[in-house]
């Protein structure tokens, strides 16, 4: 019995000691072949089968491990796995620092690669820390987590970046028009024959590694740009293959199964590619010789136009996708090695909104009401995508890539309008109208890329072309409107908007093409040549840039008009028929009877199309030095020439003119980074900048856009502006896949371009591009990314599991109008958000293969139409948008993901902010989470704020099978 008592003493001690007797185990991995710390080591505690990863800076730490010796155990594909033993004394930490090593076979000398996948979140998480400039990045591996399918989705997780239209991104609180876009570091060309824009919801998110902002800069990158450089990096062959397939359906709350209207189309029209079958008759001769017709000649030319005006109601159906997905490596004969990354996206959408569009007019009595129309926007967007890109790589020290994607982004769009013009009138003027838009974006990108590690320093060249077309094949309208003081009104009929001659926009019949051809080549080349050592290291590195950019874009506006022929009339009945016989071919030219029917006509302009080009060479000298290990200087100038031909015809004189100017600007840049200890930064750098104007923004064409019902013009006579950039950034990576950062910038314009509304216009507002003599922009972002796992001292706690992300932007800018024509007074930037926030909860089950990822997303409101006296700005209110997905894998193969899009679903609300008090003022609208239905309410309109536009959106619930069909590494290379 004393025994037993004995031994149950002795036991508690024993356990007692070995809970209270506890020490820990830390040290760094470095790389064997790079001797650079080393991320992403599975470590492993073998007698207490604990695990964890190497930080961002390859250190590691096992917290309270009991006295004793221990086998730690450290291993990552394409290494030796290297285990060694240590002993842990009671409140000490043992120091095990690691090198890892190259596998190599016995006998024959083994080269293995080891490529650091830049898909993964810790990997650019490492490129943000190391770069030289301050960069936001996206990775493939965080795409996934949020369920996003477009680029245009993805941008908007950015810190200090949101998203326009859809598809229009802004940074820093600037409009798109302030961005540079690059492909695989190939600039993009101009995807919008209307604006300086590139529309990313072109890029399907499965086919990039990454996404990179650039948001200050350094010599080598390109000099325009005050927002952002935005950097889309395709997939490319990676150290294991991958092969998958991906089926996707979506229901959308407000579209699905409901009535959905189109017309007769193209039988290509579910691939993208609707433009040849809606495009111009070839009978239809050249403007010139249209101009010369006699009106007999003209009514026999309108039966060339036979085009269905018919609408046609269906259902629609769910949204469709399908994902695929190919990669493989392959060694070669001496040292070599190929690989190729494939992918394949189809997208087929339906979407229904709801909108409601007012125009109110400020009069003695007080603000009145003088139209409201209610449209219904039914849109089927296609999205056609192919990317192959090569990789060839010898010796370890030589790369050659050779990169291509095709895209083709079509939105077959009818718009249904009913409303009533003219409130404040007796009679007033009831509209219905309908409105078939057509338009196919087709995009080829192709860049040859080479990396080599000489001797002496390293070079790396990049060759690039990318052409864009825009085709807008025959956007048609039938308008019809009736004059009362109610529509129900038995003596009033809707009559058909047809002119005795010639033909405007809002006319019935009018009938558009026009055609944005745009090319770039490109050629970059920089060679780099370091000096020093780890501590105390220099790197110059000098390069140039070429880029020639074309544009050719041509307009053709024709309309049917009212026939008369001699010694007969124009059958005025025709006006009465409804839209789906008005103009049958029985009803074009010469009737039956004698009479007139419909006869074409051309309202195209002598300044509707332009052609123009660019030549940009740039040449930059730069030195990235870094000494006593905590200090980096990274300075240098950038010297651009940039030469720009424009060739239009002056609307009313018909004189042709010529622009055919050449511009050098001299871009210093200098940034300092300053690391008190390996996993702080901190960042200070000044920049010079330009921003130049568009061909678009200088041609004086004039576009009627029927779905806003405005007028948008270019400016000749821009002027390009002159930016100084200031930036300051705090940055702390605590681990793996961990940030957290504080910045602040201010940007100092001169001729900031901007979009305004003209004055002394009467009808449809009139958009032109203008110069602004003075703007600054000043703001600060706040980013934070970590899991929970500070709460726990247990290193396999499930708190590991959950990550929290959210980057918060507040942003303040002013504009001195004072030298704008009918200026309003000084206002914030075009587009410019005082506040952004993105949030998100992600967490992964460590064993069960299974996540769910809950994201927030708010963009307070900004301006969308610069007003003016005469005119009240136009802003746009915040919206609250929320997604979820979760995600379950089954048996490594099977993934399943259900994704809600837009939980809240609120609506879009445009506002003219007539109190002046920077915010949207109405008696409906107090919560902005509730979604009301805007429906006719005296209460809605009695704010103190004018409700200009409302769009209604619905959730979009997505359910996807993906199959991988299995994974092989790479072995080693012999």
């Amino acid at each position: 019995m004393m025994f037993k008592v004995f031994f149950a003493l002795l036991s508690t001690v024993c356990i007692a000691s070995s809970v209270f007797s506890q020490g820990k185990i830390s040290g760094t991995v470095t790389d064997g072949d790079s001797k650079s710390t080393f991320p992403g080591v599975k470590i492993t505690l073998v007698e207490l089968s604990k695990n964890v990863l190497s930080d961002i800076d390859g250190n590691y730490t096992f917290n309270d491990i009991p006295e004793g010796k221990y086998s730690v155990q450290f291993s990552y594909s394409t290494y030796l796995t290297k285990t060694e033993l240590v002993t842990v004394v009671d409140k000490t930490t043992t120091n095990l620092n690691v090198t890892l090593e190259l596998e190599v076979a016995e006998v024959e000398v083994v080269e293995v690669v080891h490529t650091v996948d830049k898909g993964t979140g810790t990997s650019l998480i490492l490129l943000q820390k190391n770069n030289a400039g301050v960069v936001d990045v996206m990775s493939s591996e965080q795409m996934k987590k949020s369920g996003d399918s477009k680029v245009s989705d993805v941008l908007k997780r950015i810190s200090g970046a949101s998203v326009q239209d859809n598809k229009f991104v802004v940074i820093r609180g600037l409009s798109d028009r302030y961005n540079f876009a690059l492909i695989n570091g190939a600039p993009l060309p101009s995807s919008e024959s209307d604006r300086k824009a590139f529309s990313f919801d072109i890029f399907p998110s499965n086919m990039l590694d990454n996404i990179v902002i650039m948001k200050s800069a350094t010599p080598n990158l390109p000099g325009e740009f005050a927002g952002g450089v935005i950097d889309i990096n395709t997939i490319t062959p990676k150290q294991e293959n991958f092969h998958s397939i991906q089926l996707s359906g979506a229901y959308n709350t407000i579209t699905t199964f409901k009535d959905f209207m189109t017309y007769e189309g193209g039988k290509a029209d579910f691939l993208g590619f609707g433009a040849r079958e809606r495009a111009l008759p070839a009978d239809i001769p050249a403007s010139s010789d249209f101009a010369t017709l006699t009106k007999e000649q003209k009514g026999a030319l309108a039966g060339a136009m036979d085009f269905s005006w018919n609408g046609i109601y269906r259902k629609a159906m769910p949204n469709l996708g399908l994902q695929y997905t190919l990669g493989k490596n392959f060694e070669l004969k001496n040292d070599s090695e190929f690989g190729f990354a494939f992918a394949y996206n189809y997208q087929n959408n339906f979407s229904t909104n709801q909108v409601i569009r007012r125009e109110f007019e400020e009069q003695a009595e007080g603000v009145i009401l003088k139209s409201e129309l209610n449209d219904t926007a039914f849109t089927q967007s296609v999205l056609n995508s192919a990317m192959l890109n090569l990789k060839y790589s010898w010796k370890g020290k030589n790369t050659i890539s050779f990169k291509n994607m095709y895209s083709v982004n079509s939105d077959n769009r009818v718009n249904l309008r009913h409303g009533v013009r003219e409130l404040d009138n007796d009679p007033h003027q009831f509209e219905k109208s309908t409105n078939f838009w057509y338009t196919q974006n087709n995009l080829l990108s192709n860049q040859l890329l080479g990396a080599h590690d000489l001797k002496v320093g390293k070079l790396n060249w990049n060759l690039g072309f990318s052409d864009v077309s825009r085709n807008i094949p025959n956007l048609r309208r039938v308008i019809y409107r009736k004059y009362a003081l109610e529509e129900n009104d038995p003596n009033e009929q809707y009559v058909a908007v047809v002119q005795n001659n010639g033909t405007i926009p809002t006319a019935a019949g009018n009938m558009f093409w026009s055609t944005s051809k745009e090319k770039i080549y490109s050629a970059s080349y920089d060679y780099s040549l370091p000096f020093g050592n780890d501590t105390n290291k220099v790197e110059f590195k000098a390069g140039g840039m070429h880029q020639y950019r074309t544009r050719d874009f041509v307009a053709r506006n024709f309309g049917f008009s009212q026939y008369k022929p001699t010694g007969s009339t124009f059958n005025s009945q025709l006006l009465l028929l409804p839209e789906d016989e008005i103009f049958a071919p029985e009803n074009l030219g010469l009737l039956d009877d004698g009479q007139g029917g419909f006869k074409l006509d051309e309202a195209s302009s002598v300044d509707d199309s332009y052609q123009a080009s660019s030549l940009l060479s740039a040449g930059y000298l730069m030195a990235d030095a870094k000494f006593l290990s905590k200090f980096r200087i990274i300075g240098g100038a950038r010297i651009e020439a940039y030469n720009q031909k424009f060739n239009y015809i002056e609307a009313g004189s018909n004189i042709a003119r010529a622009i055919d100017t050449t511009v050098i600007d001299l871009l210093p840049s200098v940034n300092l980074v300053y690391s008190p200890v390996k996993k702080i930064n901190v960042r200070a750098s000044y920049y010079r900048t330009i921003s130049r104007p568009e061909f678009r923004e200088l041609a004086p064409f004039a576009f009627y856009n029927f779905i806003q019902d405005n007028i948008l013009s270019g400016n000749p006579n821009l002027k390009r502006a002159t930016i100084n950039n200031y930036d300051l950034r705090f940055e702390y990576f605590p681990g793996k896949g961990q940030i957290m950062s504080i910045s602040g910038f201010y940007k100092d314009f001169t001729n900031s371009i901007e979009l305004v509304n003209r004055t002394g216009t009467s009808g449809a507002p009139e958009l032109y591009y203008t110069n602004v003599s003075k703007a600054q922009n000043i703001g600060m972002e706040v980013e934070f990314r970590s899991n929970f796992g500070f709460m726990s001292k247990d290193e396999n706690s499930i708190l590991n599991d959950f990550v929290f992300y959210t980057n918060l932007s507040l942003i303040k800018s002013s504009v001195k109008t004072s030298d704008v024509i009918g200026s309003g007074g000084d206002r914030p930037l075009q587009g410019q958000s005082p506040f952004i926030i993105n949030s998100g909860l992600y967490f992964t089950h460590p064993t069960q293969d299974w996540s769910v990822n809950l994201s927030y997303n708010f963009v307070a409101q900004r301006i969308y139409i610069v007003g003016n006296v005469q005119e009240p700005t136009v802003w746009e209110n915040g919206r609250h948008v929320v997604d979820l997905q979760l995600s379950k894998t089954f048996k490594k193969r099977f993934e399943v993901k259900l994704n809600v899009k837009d939980l809240l679903a609120n609506r879009l609300v445009l506002f003219q902010d007539l109190n002046g008090n920077s915010k949207f003022d109405n008696k409906r609208n107090k919560n902005p989470f509730v979604s009301s239905n805007p429906s006719s309410d005296d209460n809605y309109l009695s704010g103190p704020d004018n409700v200009w536009q409302e769009v209604s959106f619905g959730q979009t619930i997505s359910l996807s099978l993906k199959y991988n069909f299995g994974v092989k590494e790479l072995t080693p290379k012999k």
